[in-house]
């Protein structure tokens, strides 16, 4: 039973994380693969094309679909240890996101505070340091997207969708009412299409 708890609670960074990724941060990139460095400055490079997409959204001179830019790995795991790390209920000691043909996958290390989430029992199953790993399938399309769980492990361990499920609805959608597993959602900042290729992730707006 502990380790049920361990897995799920632990799973709940997971989704977080997932979601703040994928549906709120993709945004803009030079060029396909790891050839940027992960840094505060390639994090601020994101913020600044995301800031830049927001503000064509507003602008009625910007004709939908007219822009294209491109997302790296690099810029996103710099995205999610510097820009995003205040919205994550524990600490990213390291982050790996791995772009592949329609797939957007997640491989980390996270730390968890002894009060990371006000449960002294669950704090005490939970407390430590975890081996994280999340993949789906990620579609947009006439600016709706749909982000397909395929796959959770927590330290090497599968964790079921419908755990997954359960624990969305008690601890995300309090602080994210947008996040449906599985489900189409419009897609922010008047993105149209979003093609997720090896290394790279291209947006149309």
């Amino acid at each position: 039973m502990k380790k049920i708890v361990s897995i799920g609670v632990v799973g709940i960074a997971v989704i977080v994380i997932a979601g703040a990724v994928v549906l709120h941060s993709i945004a803009a990139k030079e060029a396909p693969g790891k050839s940027a460095e992960v840094s505060p400055k390639a994090a601020k490079v994101l913020q600044q094309k995301i800031d830049a997409m927001k503000h064509s959204e507003n602008d009625p001179n910007h004709k939908p679909g007219s822009s294209h830019v491109v997302v790296s790995e690099a810029e996103l795991e710099s995205y999610l240890l510097y820009s995003l790390k205040e919205d994550i209920p524990a600490q990213i000691d390291s982050a790996d996101v791995q772009l592949g043909q329609d797939t957007v996958g997640l491989d980390t290390q996270i730390t968890f505070s002894s009060n990371a989430t006000g449960n002294p029992v669950v704090d005490a199953v939970v407390g430590g340091t975890h081996n994280l790993y999340l993949k789906g399938k990620l579609t947009g399309q006439q600016a709706r997207g749909k982000f397909d769980l395929q796959e959770v492990r927590v330290d090497g361990i599968p964790v079921p969708n419908v755990l997954i499920q359960s624990l969305i609805n008690r601890y995300v959608k309090p602080k994210y009412p947008e996040v449906e597993l599985n489900e189409p959602f419009d897609i922010p900042w008047g993105i149209q299409d979003v093609k997720v290729e090896e290394g790279k992730a291209s947006i149309v707006y």
